[in-house]
């Protein structure tokens, strides 16, 4: 929140302290959703959008990496131009007011229609594999240490923002009852959609670009079939898990790693990340005395100095993006409908948390979420404000079991392991006993160094694995206990892998 009011002045620049402070579309388009959720941004965002339109003219529809362009002419980059589809789908999303839409409806259609001329210039094959691109800026996974290019394929995140940006506009035509253009662009997606599913992504579900960002990016704009959507996901944990349990994401991957990993069940491994408090981390910068977010995950070195990588700012809000997960999911506050017309409330409890709240300046006042948790007993307030309503889920909750504790009094019913409830306007408090613990599961996939470090799950590993603190031959390249236990000239039977697993998991 201090970098976006250290740098929302007339224009989202990117940094406030040094001599660029420019308006760079990457990291307005990247933030867009937090900065909407911390603040009402709906007048800044239609004035930047105005003015991003009035430089695309220049640029034949093109969007420059800068607005205003201030004498720097470059344009046409992924993630930075797409800023002109999708920060009006957001801001319509959050305050409801399809005016945004209609004045930058040209501007939306402009963009998509620049990336199309260009894939039809090289083949046509509704994939974006020319120009240059930022792509995943800054990612930690690219060739050089310390390099600004990112590992994940630039043409498969242009082709993917291509994608994307081609729905916010089907989407934006549809609100506006442009039917015409939202077949067209919806159309064109499925098109996008298709190819990148041909191009990048095997008939049983493994994507060849294979990083962190481009799993999360597959999973996030939905590209890639249902079917194979869980296992993408198992993937993306297991590449952090092997990663130390650390992301090596960059401006593209880092907004939607958490996200995606709490959708499809790995809310403790999004959580683990947020709570790392080594490099790289948020918690790590906080470490190092940082009150707000710095453009490199490295800016400050562990003794204090600072990084002598060439670009580097302390005051750079993108990677700040990490608050839309924590107002998504933690807190659980979430439009249901355009503008908060109708709310969705669905926390996400943490063994790591004791109590978590939040809240959210609505157009129609604000809405509140909080939970306090004492063990497995969960206690949720939350407020709906007056004009809407919303829909609660209380997670691993038996419906019949929660009881009301103050408010309006309502009906809960099951939805799966879930528990759900339409409120009207007002406050509400609820307590359930959680019907799967809320405690950290060990596994035979964490960190070995972590297993060996506590003295419950030491002796279960030494109980079935004594061989873990005996020689073994490439034991310091491997950092999960599996992988130990898999590797050559140890030969662990299965059934041994099978049972430490089982009793790992059963300490509570």
């Amino acid at each position: 929140r201090w970098g976006q009011k250290g740098n929302f002045l007339d224009v989202p620049t990117d940094c406030p302290q040094r001599d660029e402070r420019m308006g760079w579309t990457g990291d307005a388009q990247i933030f867009c959703e937090t900065a909407s959720f911390n603040m009402d941004t709906m007048a800044f965002y239609t004035k930047f959008a105005h003015d991003l339109a009035c430089e695309q003219a220049k640029f034949g529809g093109s969007v420059p990496h800068v607005v205003p362009t201030a004498g720097y002419t470059g344009h046409g980059s992924t993630a930075w131009g797409d800023a002109a589809a999708i920060i009006p789908w957001s801001v319509y999303t959050h305050f409801g007011d399809p005016a945004i839409l209609r004045r930058q409806f040209a501007s939306m259609k402009a963009w998509v229609d620049f990336i199309r001329r260009e894939d039809d210039r090289h083949g046509g094959r509704r994939l974006w594999l020319s120009g240059y691109h930022f792509a995943d800026w800054l990612a930690l996974d690219g060739k050089v240490k310390g390099g600004v290019y990112g590992g994940t394929d630039p043409h498969f995140v242009a082709s993917a923002y291509y994608c994307w940006s081609a729905d916010r506009v089907a989407r934006a035509a549809e609100v506006l009852g442009e039917s015409a253009d939202a077949a067209a662009y919806r159309q064109l997606a499925d098109e996008i959609r298709t190819a990148i599913r041909s191009e990048y992504i095997s008939p049983a579900g493994r994507l060849s670009v294979d990083t962190q960002t481009g799993h999360a990016v597959t999973l996030y704009m939905d590209l890639a079939e249902e079917k194979d959507r869980q296992r993408l996901a198992d993937t993306l944990a297991e590449k952090i898990r092997a990663n130390g349990g650390h992301l090596d994401t960059g401006f593209v991957g880092t907004p939607y790693l958490c996200q995606v990993l709490s959708r499809y069940g790995h809310h403790d491994l999004a959580c683990t990340l947020l709570f790392n408090r080594d490099f790289p981390s948020w918690l790590y910068e906080v470490e190092m005395g940082a009150t707000t977010i710095w453009e490199r995950w490295n800016s400050v070195l562990p003794d204090g100095k600072i990084s002598s990588t060439g670009m580097n700012s302390l005051n750079h809000y993108a990677y700040g993006s990490i608050l839309e997960w924590i107002y998504r999911t933690l807190v659980g506050i979430n439009p249901g409908k355009a503008g908060f017309a109708q709310i969705r409330i669905a926390p996400k409890p943490d063994y790591r948390l004791e109590h978590v709240r939040g809240q959210v300046k609505t157009p129609y006042g604000i809405c509140r979420s909080g939970w306090t948790r004492s063990g497995d007993l969960l206690d949720v307030a939350v407020t709906v404000p007056f004009g809407t309503t919303a829909r609660l889920i209380l997670p691993d909750a038996d419906a019949a079991a929660i009881e009301h504790l103050e408010g309006r009094s309502v009906s809960f019913y099951q939805d799966g392991p879930d528990a759900a409830a339409d409120l009207l306007p007002g406050s509400t408090r609820f307590s359930y006993r959680l019907t799967r613990p809320c405690r950290r599961v060990y596994s035979v996939q964490d960190d070995t160094a972590l297993l060996m470090s506590l003295p419950r799950t030491r002796e279960t590993v030494l109980h079935y694995f004594p061989e873990i603190e005996g020689p073994i031959p490439f034991k310091e390249e491997s950092c999960r206990l599996i992988e130990i236990m898999q590797a050559p000239f140890v030969r662990v039977p299965e059934a041994t892998i099978a049972a430490l697993d089982t009793a790992l998991r059963a300490i509570g």
